[in-house]
């Protein structure tokens, strides 16, 4: 867990350096600087125990937060023909998990449903958000992307969930129960001790 922690401080330095206060903040910057940022979102997961993992996952999506805001203010989402795929798929990740600002997430999904339309991002991370925002403002999300995994994954609250499968084939987005049983499976590769219970596969 120290060399965790280490590698988080360390991250957050390298951020930091790599963006004085001074600085501009470039296009050429901008693989680097993301790629960083999403190293150390993602870090925090291999930390144990979980309770601990999530204190410092808290901390790392406040701390990345300023950089993520500064890039959306500057270039908008970066789209494929800015940062690449992967990159541009890094910094919908971090957007995504910042969900005590759900101000900001809903205007970068405004931004990027332009992007999938000229297909400069896709479909399914736009859904992914969507969902996201949806239920941070109390509302039944659209495509069934956010669930309760367990043993017997279930689906957070959705509107029409019998037309749930037109809705996601427009975005990229297999079956429904395809993917619940996808997370099933997630969930038995994270608990192998609960396919011994009752109910388990």
């Amino acid at each position: 867990m120290k060399k965790i922690i280490l590698f988080l401080l360390f991250i957050s330095l390298m951020v930091a350096c790599s963006t004085p206060k001074k600085a501009v903040l470039t296009q050429n910057d901008l693989p680097r600087v993301i790629d960083s940022l999403y190293q150390a979102d993602q870090a925090t997961a291999k930390i144990r125990p979980a309770d601990s993992a999530a204190a410092a996952y808290q901390r790392v999506i406040r701390s990345n937060f300023p950089l993520i805001e500064t890039i959306f203010r500057k270039f908008g989402y970066p789209g494929y023909d800015l940062v690449g795929v992967q990159h541009s798929d890094q910094y919908f990740t971090l957007v995504q998990h910042s969900d005590f600002n759900v101000a900001f997430q809903l205007e970068v999904l405004k931004d990027m449903q332009q992007k999938v339309e000229k297909q400069n991002a896709t479909g399914q991370n736009f859904a992914y958000l969507t969902d996201r925002t949806e239920l941070n403002q109390g509302r039944p999300q659209v495509y069934g992307t956010q669930v309760i995994m367990s043993a017997n994954t279930k689906l957070k609250p959705c509107i029409d969930t019998i037309n749930l499968d037109k809705r996601r084939q427009t975005v990229g987005l297999g079956p429904i129960q395809e993917y619940l049983d996808q997370c099933n499976a997630v969930f038995f590769q994270l608990n192998p001790q609960e396919k011994n219970k009752p109910g388990g596969n």
